[in-house]
């Protein structure tokens, strides 16, 4: 078993793979390491949504965001455009402020605000797409020093990893081997049995099979989350304020977001930190990784 590479990833989830894409892309000698594919990034249906919850925020650098993303995520698997706003109507021409100025395409209807360039996709097969080809070790990491990594194997026994440059892309579980604080945000997702071709957000949202949405406090730690009772009955109160109906559902996902504000790619001892998105992963990874893969280049 190798015991070096130029470059290890810490973590499979959605930064983690995108950046050892571009990474492998590029001529690299990159290694993954991760305790599972796809980590908190398996949430069954991801939103890629510049303008953030019910305030109408426009996410900061938006307009490079979903350049980024369009030109990354369809070479791996289809993305489905459009996300409905439905924007109470008081409410409206603050939106549409916020909107003024910024470079992204949209419409106002009677049903509230349509995001032409935003969209949704499902996370499974991406994941698995994006995986394919790269070198992946599944341990876990027990500590880091440096540009060394000390695994736990399945076997079990403890590996010694040494790399040219680490980049953790882990989210909330392994957030305590870099030590950069942040807060932790549990969640959940419930599995619908309806599909929903037309992703609609506001409180919670719909898209694919997944209504998703999170009331939960922050927390300052990482404590592994469990779908709760009190949640399923908020999502589904929500979910009738959105749709009208409170849709059937077979199952529910739970996770722990990770967020860090706004220092989402740094330099870290031995490498570098790409992390800290929370529920905004999916819309920010192909961005980062990006910058991420300039900086190992030296062309930034």
């Amino acid at each position: 078993m190798k015991t070096g590479a130029e470059v290890v990833v810490i973590g499979a989830g959605i930064a983690g793979l995108a950046t050892a894409r571009l990474l492998h892309e590029a001529g690299k000698e990159v290694r993954v390491v991760t305790r599972e594919l796809g980590e908190a990034s398996r949430v069954p249906d991801a939103l890629l949504n510049p303008v953030r919850g019910k305030r109408g925020t426009v996410a900061p650098e938006a307009e490079e965001a979903l350049e980024a993303l369009w030109d990354f995520y369809p070479r791996f698997g289809p993305v489905r455009r459009g996300i409905l706003r439905p924007v109470p109507v008081a409410d409206r021409e603050v939106w549409k402020g916020k909107l003024e100025g910024r470079r992204i395409p949209h419409q106002w209807l009677d049903e509230g605000l349509y995001l032409e360039n935003a969209g949704w996709l499902e996370t499974t097969p991406l994941l698995h797409r994006l995986a394919e080809g790269l070198d992946i070790l599944y341990a876990e990491v027990e500590r880091l020093e440096l540009n060394t990594l000390y695994l736990r194997t399945p076997e079990p026994r403890t590996l010694r990893l040494r790399a040219g440059r680490v980049v953790y892309a882990g989210g909330a579980s392994g957030a305590h081997l870099v030590g950069l604080g942040g807060r932790f945000t549990p969640g959940s997702v419930l599995h619908t049995q309806e599909h929903f071709k037309q992703a609609r957000s506001y409180g919670v949202y719909v898209a694919g099979h997944s209504l998703g949405g999170s009331y939960l406090p922050h927390r300052q730690t990482y404590t592994p989350h469990q779908t709760e009772p009190h949640e399923i009955e908020w999502l589904l109160s929500e979910a009738e304020k959105l749709l009208g109906y409170r849709p059937a559902y077979s199952s529910s996902w739970a996770g722990v977001r990770y967020r860090l504000d706004p220092d989402y790619l740094k330099a870290i001892p031995g490498g570098y930190a790409l992390t800290g998105f929370g529920s905004a992963a999916y819309f920010y990874a192909p961005l980062y990784a990006h910058r991420l893969l300039k900086r190992i280049q030296g062309k930034s």
